[in-house]
C-alpha cells in the first residue's frame, strides 16, 4: 500500500512537470531521397537530404532553416569503387 503512495505521489509529480514545462514548438523536416544510375559510365548515386525550419522570430520575417545532405556515388567497371560527399547548410532569411 505505501509503494502505491509513493507511485501515486511520483505520478503527480510529474504531471505537474510535464504540464509546467515549456510550449512545444511544431518542425517540419523535409526528407528527399534520390537515386540515379548512368549506364554509359556505370556509376550509382543514392542521395538523402533533410530540411527543416530551426528557427523563426515571433513575427516571421526572421527564419533559420537548416540542411544537411549525404550523397554515396557507386563506380563500376575500370574504376570501381564508391565515395561518399557530406554536406551541412544553415540559410537565414531576412523578409
Amino acid at each position: 500500500m505505501r509503494s502505491l503512495q509513493y507511485l501515486l505521489l511520483v505520478l503527480l509529480i510529474a504531471i505537474g512537470l510535464v504540464a509546467s514545462a515549456p510550449p512545444r514548438h511544431r518542425r517540419q523536416i523535409d526528407l528527399t531521397l534520390s537515386a540515379e544510375h548512368d549506364d554509359k559510365d556505370d556509376e550509382t548515386e543514392l542521395a538523402l537530404e533533410a530540411i527543416a525550419g530551426l528557427w523563426s522570430s515571433p513575427d516571421s520575417r526572421t527564419k533559420i532553416d537548416g540542411s544537411a545532405k549525404v550523397v554515396h556515388r557507386s563506380h563500376g567497371g575500370i574504376q570501381s569503387g564508391s565515395d561518399q560527399d557530406w554536406r551541412i547548410g544553415l540559410r537565414v532569411v531576412f523578409d
